[in-house]
């Protein structure tokens, strides 16, 4: 169950990588951008241009999503099952309404994800272990992607 500083995290960071397992039996992560919490079991992300990640859900439908949280150095960790929704199935039209935050990715969105979640952790860097506060993180890494971001490469 998703709780709600999960919620929040994944909220805040919709970027989620996202495990699947190939027919072959090996492992496959893909980065996906649109996701949203619909309650504290189920989240769905949109297939915008996701072949493998859908190939692989139906044939077999357990993943893993990471969400994280780069500044404060927390992640979530979501297991479940997937189930895929294409466009031409009448459900596609009760998932569309909640990525309208999205308005130039939706008409590219060919399916929908929809997770049953499992189970869910929060994760937290060992540095919060001897005494780093968030607020403390956050800033810190603020500035240093800013420095990151000025350098000419």
């Amino acid at each position: 169950m998703l709780t709600p500083q999960m919620q929040a995290l994944i909220e805040r960071n919709t970027i989620g990588l996202v495990a699947t397992v190939t027919p072959d039996g090996r492992p496959a992560v893909s980065p996906k951008g649109t996701s949203v919490i619909l309650d504290a079991t189920t989240l769905v992300f949109s297939d915008i241009r996701s072949p493998g990640t859908v190939r692989n859900i139906k044939n077999n439908p357990a993943v893993e999503i990471n969400y994280i949280d780069i500044f404060s150095r927390t992640a979530c960790r979501v297991a479940g099952r997937a189930d895929y929704v294409p466009r031409s199935e009448t459900e596609f039209a009760a998932y569309l309404p909640h990525f309208q935050k999205w308005p130039t990715l939706v008409e590219r969105m060919r399916g929908f994800v929809v997770v049953t979640v499992e189970s869910a952790q929060l994760l937290r860097s060992p540095v919060y272990d001897v005494g780093a506060t968030e607020a403390d993180l956050r800033a810190y890494w603020l500035k240093h992607y800013g420095e990151q971001g000025g350098r000419n490469h």
